[in-house]
């Protein structure tokens, strides 16, 4: 990858989708055009958010299916997330009403976020909202103006989530993407300070940035107006796996959210915390535009941050440890790649395994979120096995991801690498079959 890529907005645009110079990073690896707002191919059957949308209800479906089948722990979850309520049974009788929550819960879960995040309570303030990517629309779409200056730093091989490159594209604003501090501190010093800088320490394909890099980038030299956004949606995995300090503590941070499900028992919500006069402006849009997170979810958040527990996820991150080397000598080295407390295999490269396994060196008929897509499916369909592939919301990466959390010991170790292996063998029955695939991923 190279270590810049700018998107260009010079106005609003409707579509949503950026002019991106021209870049060798435009296609994947097979040729195929890299979507510039996802940043990935995308594919016949997988062709937009709708489909996508399709591929995530059918894998809940068959979730729902199967549990009424066969019981709920036939499932077995290695999402990273949990995504439950959040909710004990203590909590129940105050949620009746508004009025009974008021007395009960109201302020008592933004002190628990700013703690869980590092923060300041002198200085900064929290806000609960519905999810990680209402945070980046809404501070987004309140603190950009058309033309801005945005500097994005991600890990080598990954990118910018698209929750902000979305939000990024309705403002206007011009983003322009790091993969290296290097490159990211000659953009600085000759060009000037941005009106914003946008840091992923862990990405969607579990790429991580190098610890020293995330401070790096806190230590430029900033202008008046220049402000400094953390998505720090996996902060969980990166405190706990990584053992980094929390988002607050690693320097000086303007806005930043993480998630209250990734690697945290909680609900789908972000926790957003920044500077005070600024969660100040970017809450009222946020209750505005309906984005606050409602009293389940709030009472939901707060036990999960009151009860985190990172010896858990790193317990999880040993068990991915043991499980890289297998998959390497299953699929050869470099493929599988530890991702904090779990284990991915790109896009491209799972294509690549499946047409080795065929035999056909040809084109695919299938893109990489595809072929991931088919691989997640299967190994839903034929054991059990739950991944964020199968789940995941539009926009995620189209890489094969096996989180630790919570299932990974539950299910084990061998039996983990065989419904993997049943994925990818189904892939290579299909990658030049797209009605089968078809089938597979959508229920056509």
């Amino acid at each position: 990858m190279l270590d810049t890529v700018s998107t260009s907005i010079p106005t609003r645009s409707p579509t949503l989708t950026p002019n991106l110079a021209p870049t060798p990073t435009q296609t994947d690896r097979f040729g195929n055009p890299v979507d510039p707002i996802v940043r990935y191919a995308r594919g016949t059957i997988l062709k937009g958010t709708e489909q996508e949308v399709r591929r995530m209800i059918r894998a809940r479906h068959m979730v729902g299916d199967r549990v009424r089948r066969l019981g709920k722990d036939s499932v077995y979850d290695l999402s990273g997330m949990n995504r439950g309520s959040g909710i004990e049974a203590g909590d129940v009788s105050h949620l009746t009403s508004h009025v009974p929550f008021f007395e009960r819960f109201e302020g008592h879960t933004e002190p628990l976020a700013m703690r869980h995040m590092g923060a300041n309570p002198d200085k900064h303030a929290a806000l609960i909202l519905n999810r990680v990517s209402a945070s980046s629309f809404i501070t987004l779409t309140t603190v950009l103006s058309p033309g801005d200056q945005v500097y994005a730093l991600a890990p080598a091989g990954g990118v910018t989530h698209p929750s902000a490159g979305r939000p990024i594209s309705m403002a206007g604003a011009v983003m322009t993407e790091f993969y290296s501090l290097e490159a990211l501190a000659a953009a600085w010093q000759a060009n000037g300070a941005p009106r914003l800088l946008i840091i992923t320490p862990i990405t969607a394909s579990k790429k991580h940035l190098p610890f020293d890099q995330f401070q790096g980038a806190l230590r430029l030299p900033r202008a008046e107006h220049t402000l400094v956004y953390v998505d720090d949606a996996h902060m969980a995995s990166r405190i706990a796996y990584f053992q980094e300090p929390r988002t607050f503590e690693v320097g000086d941070v303007d806005i930043a959210v993480c998630s209250a499900d990734k690697h945290v028992a909680g609900p789908r919500a972000g926790v957003f915390v920044g500077r005070k006069d600024l969660v100040e402006q970017i809450g009222a849009r946020a209750y505005e535009l309906g984005l606050e997170a409602q009293a389940g979810q709030y009472v939901g958040v707060a036990n999960a941050l009151r009860n985190f527990d990172p010896a858990a996820v790193r317990e999880a991150g040993m068990l991915a440890e043991s499980l890289v080397g297998m998959l390497e000598t299953e699929y050869g080295k470099g493929r599988a790649y530890i991702g904090g407390p779990g284990v991915s295999i790109a896009g491209d490269d799972v294509v690549t395994i499946a047409l080795e396994r065929r035999g056909n060196v040809q084109k695919p008929a299938l893109v990489a979120v595809e072929a991931a897509g088919v691989v997640a499916m299967q190994m839903l369909k034929q054991d059990g096995v739950l991944t964020i592939g199968a789940v995941s919301m539009p926009g995620s990466s189209p890489a094969v991801r096996l989180m630790m959390y919570p299932d990974g010991k539950r299910l084990g170790l061998e039996q983990i690498a065989a419904a993997l292996d049943h994925g990818i063998d189904k892939l290579a029955q299909v990658i030049d079959d797209r009605p089968a695939a078809r089938a597979l991923l959508l229920g056509e």
